[in-house]
């Protein structure tokens, strides 16, 4: 039987990422195996797609014909997404968010500029310029940028 499944908002993906990936959790700190090695292995990845810009459609088409999701039009009509295999819906779920999101603004998104972090975003600006995941990794290479320019003048 075929489950339904709805397209996992945008961030929502952002947080499965920073908070299960390992890369993430390597850069925050966090120690210790995951709690859930299933929402890791996703999140690891779901995190080289906003990295890797070159490679964005092919990982994410991969991610969707691994999770086998499939559309569907309800009776009523409306589109819907279903996976035979329960245990992927998150995979799909994902995939799909981040598929609707490549296919209307292709470069809004990415991993954190800092060099202290590994987190990712979804930039939403008006101007479309977001390079950082926060504003404290934002102050904090801002601040390391000042510091360096002063120290050689």
């Amino acid at each position: 039987m075929a489950t339904r499944i709805a397209i996992m908002p945008l961030d929502e993906v952002v947080r499965l990422v920073n908070e299960w990936g390992t890369r993430p959790r390597e850069f925050d700190g966090r120690t210790g195996a995951p709690a859930d090695p299933e929402l890791t292995t996703l999140a690891d990845e779901l995190h080289p797609i906003f990295a890797a810009p070159p490679e964005r459609a092919a990982r994410v088409t991969a991610l969707l014909e691994q999770s086998r999701v499939r559309p569907v039009l309800t009776d009523d009509l409306a589109q819907a997404w279903l996976v035979e295999d329960p245990r992927q819906a998150t995979r799909a779920a994902a995939a799909l968010a981040l598929r609707e999101q490549l296919a209307e603004h292709p470069g809004r998104i990415g991993v954190c500029a800092d060099r202290q972090c590994a987190d990712v975003y979804v930039d939403l600006s008006p101007a479309g310029r977001r390079r950082f995941c926060c504003l404290t990794c934002q102050n904090r290479a801002r601040a390391e940028a000042f510091r360096k320019r002063h120290a050689t003048s």
